[in-house]
């Protein structure tokens, strides 16, 4: 078994069972005891978990933690479907958008008008490569630092490209969208990126399904005034009608998919 299969497999049975042993994981991935520490020191460095006396714990149930691409997929793979076809129809023929990394926006890609002149620029490389063969759309990669098991780009090299370039649309995800606290990642590194396709687009939205409202990931990257609109799934005006309102008041306008 793969670092990253032994890595993802870790992370399914920490969110299954609450807790990693060292020794009984050790026993199940058929590797040594040393072998899972290592794996438990490189989850816990790209802050997947926190690494405890003989194991991990998850970094905390209020708090959401970023999870391998593949794990993102599976989840609220509906909603997900909806918001990028909801989204994608508001790009317009001859503009230039910018998507965020992240397996919503990766729908937005998946819905794009066909035969429709377009320009993308996207840090996400799953996105590019949906895209690539497209002889309507021209993609544009930032460059950066590829994350592992995320295939997202960030650094350095990627801020200094959002910098220089301006776009009608962006599109960003969001781990967690608070009315009061804002739009937030689980990831710090990931803020001066999410920042700079907002300070690069004319009209920004945040695309994100219903649990992600009401919620408050690790670093905050924006006020959801600061955004002009969220691009959520209908099953939030039932499962979180009060966290609509609230972003409703507090100046957000909310687009639901259906």
């Amino acid at each position: 078994m793969l670092a990253e299969e032994r890595r993802r497999q870790l992370l399914q049975w920490l969110e299954e069972e609450g807790r990693i042993q060292v020794t009984d994981a050790a026993r199940r991935l058929a590797v040594s005891p040393m072998t899972v520490r290592r794996d438990l020191e490189r989850l816990e460095a790209d802050g997947l978990l926190v690494r405890t006396r003989g194991g991990a714990l998850p970094v905390g149930t209020a708090t959401p933690r970023e999870l391998p691409y593949a794990s993102k997929r599976a989840r609220q793979v509906e909603a997900k479907r909806k918001i990028g076809r909801l989204a994608a129809s508001l790009v317009q023929a001859g503009e230039t958008v910018v998507l965020d990394a992240g397996s919503t926006t990766l729908e937005i890609a998946r819905h794009l008008p066909p035969r429709v002149a377009l320009k993308v620029v996207t840090n996400d490389l799953l996105i590019a490569r949906e895209l690539a063969d497209r002889e309507d759309i021209d993609v544009y990669v930032t460059g950066g630092l590829v994350r592992r098991g995320v295939y997202s780009l960030q650094g350095p090299e990627t801020e200094a490209y959002l910098r220089a370039t301006h776009v009608d649309r962006a599109f960003l995800g969001a781990d967690g969208v608070d009315a009061v606290y804002g739009l937030s990642t689980t990831n710090r590194q990931k803020v001066p990126v999410k920042q700079a396709m907002l300070a690069a687009a004319e009209h920004t939205y945040v695309v994100a399904d219903h649990t992600k409202l009401g919620r408050r990931a690790f670093a905050r990257f924006a006020a959801v005034g600061e955004v002009g609109a969220l691009i959520c799934d209908e099953e939030a005006r039932t499962a979180c009608p009060s966290q609509l309102a609230a972003l409703e008041e507090a100046g957000l306008a909310i687009l639901l998919a259906t």
